[in-house]
């Protein structure tokens, strides 16, 4: 289709919804005010909601935990353009929880907040104290559930691994 015949389209659907269409008309006073002067005028009465109880158990939200791996992760010095994914990740490993553990994985489970693999704290033929042990993060694998502990040596095997990649990411 030709430029000249897109525009003479354009024009004859221009002038035509001038001559078919018109403006909806303006809303009466009527149409402004509300059917109803309450909520519980238009369906049943509500129904008795039931005395409170005595005692309340406050459960922390993960979006408090969440935030808390944030704020925690911006001290530490993670990049800044990597702490939504970091949070993202926290979320999907642990619930943002410092203190889970999975011991399913392999070499004797993931734990903390990022759920690092034991395989990071134990001795191999590379690092014969460990890897994070040598970098002098923690001394022992059950420091990992520190969230302080546990984002310092997620950050140290993030740069170690060139990115998220220890993340299956």
């Amino acid at each position: 289709m030709t430029l000249l015949t897109k525009a003479v389209i354009s024009a004859l659907v221009a002038i035509t919804s001038l001559f078919i269409l018109k403006p909806p008309p303006a809303p009466t006073a009527s149409d402004l005010q509300t059917p109803f002067t309450s909520v519980y005028e238009a369906y049943e009465a509500p129904i008795g909601i039931p005395a409170p109880t005595t005692s309340t158990t406050l459960v922390t939200p993960a979006i408090d935990l969440c935030g808390q791996v944030f704020e925690m992760a911006k001290y530490i010095g993670w990049p800044d353009h990597e702490l939504g994914k970091l949070v993202a990740v926290a979320q999907r490993e642990s619930r943002c929880t410092a203190n889970a553990f999975n011991p399913n994985d392999p070499n004797g489970g993931s734990a903390g907040v990022m759920q690092i693999n034991y395989f990071w704290c134990k001795p191999s033929r590379y690092w014969p104290a460990g890897y994070l042990q040598a970098h002098g993060l923690l001394t022992d694998c059950s420091e990992l559930f520190n969230l302080e502990t546990n984002l310092r040596s997620a950050l140290a095997i993030y740069r170690y691994s060139e990115g998220w990649r220890a993340w299956s990411i």
